[in-house]
């Protein structure tokens, strides 16, 4: 029998199909045509689902299941996706009856972040490890639970939110209408945001020219890149920034006695810098009983985690 993950983004659709015995048989990227709207956006999913299936040569019959990876919050009582960001026109959507409206199998729907740490756990740097937390970094700052070696969901279904834990109760706005949380400042945009003032001031930066002349270029990987190349600065701002998550990550600690902490994402392949910040933060902030536990950990699976999650969903 067959599963089918499937990893839907706001500007790409990821999907795989799975063996019984957890081997990848196929792969597929589509436009997730986010502007569309729900309606177009469920049909690519179909038409994702179709191309894995054609192009591996496999009959719709063997599909025991199919998982998909949503960003946004998921009501599981009524099977709805809640207002996910960068998906246009979707409020309260029931993408999971639709799915099985159409194939006619088992359907399962989580959040994005969860299903990384969910791929983490049985294909990646998780495996083994029953409890931990996986935090992704990109746009924002993903996170999920992983306790038993399933996903925590919490009371309503809305747990994991590590990117939304405030550290700075007089910080700066969040795009959940927060103040201070974590996401705030080493989210991608709010990343540069931050970088960008402060290369202004150091014109012996390798990031100096393009921070002034074309500052809506910069990205995350452009200062990897510079602290990479020995660039003081760049390697300043991405140990800030892990310093920051590493606070939120002390105090996710020290509230769920949980110590192994699983980071991807794409500004996870900052690397170094960023992880001794991380480090170094958590260490200095943790309970001294964690001290000799707390592991810090980076991903292991890039951007196959969602769509390997997914489809464990049903395993």
């Amino acid at each position: 029998m067959i599963l089918i993950g499937v990893d839907l983004g706001g500007t790409n659709i990821k999907s795989v199909l799975l063996g019984d015995d957890g081997r990848v048989l196929q792969q597929a990227s589509l436009p997730s045509h986010a502007e569309g709207g729900p309606r177009a956006v469920i049909e690519q999913v179909h038409r994702s689902i179709e191309t894995l299936l054609a192009d591996g040569g496999v009959d719709r019959a063997r599909v025991e299941g199919i998982g998909v990876g949503v960003p946004g919050s998921i009501d599981f009582t009524r099977g709805l996706v809640l207002h996910p960001p960068n998906l246009p026109g979707w409020e309260e959507v029931p993408l999971e009856s639709h799915l099985r409206a159409r194939w006619g199998v088992a359907v399962a729907v989580d959040n994005d972040a969860n299903c990384a740490a969910l791929g983490e756990a049985h294909h990646g740097a998780g495996r083994g490890i029953a409890h931990f937390i996986g935090v992704t970094l990109g746009t924002g700052v993903g996170s999920g639970i992983i306790l038993n070696g399933r996903i925590w969901h919490g009371q309503h279904g809305y747990g994991g939110e590590l990117g939304h834990t405030s550290i700075d109760l007089n910080g700066p706005e969040c795009g959940c209408g927060g103040s201070g949380c974590v996401e705030a400042y080493i989210g991608n945009r709010f990343m540069i945001a931050r970088a960008l003032p402060v290369i202004a001031h150091h014109p012996d930066s390798a990031l100096y020219r393009q921070a002034t002349r074309d500052p809506a270029s910069l990205t995350p990987r452009d200062i990897a890149e510079a602290a990479a190349a020995g660039d003081a600065l760049a390697h300043e701002i991405l140990f800030d920034a892990g310093s920051m998550l590493g606070a939120a990550i002390a105090s996710a600690a020290n509230l769920l006695d949980i110590t192994t902490f699983i980071i991807g994402g794409g500004v996870a392949a900052a690397g170094k810098p960023l992880f001794d910040g991380i480090i170094s933060s958590a260490n200095r902030r943790v309970l001294k009983v964690h001290r000799g536990t707390l592991s810090i950990l980076p991903a292991a699976l890039g951007n196959d985690a969602g769509m390997l999650g997914a489809a464990s969903l049903l395993g």
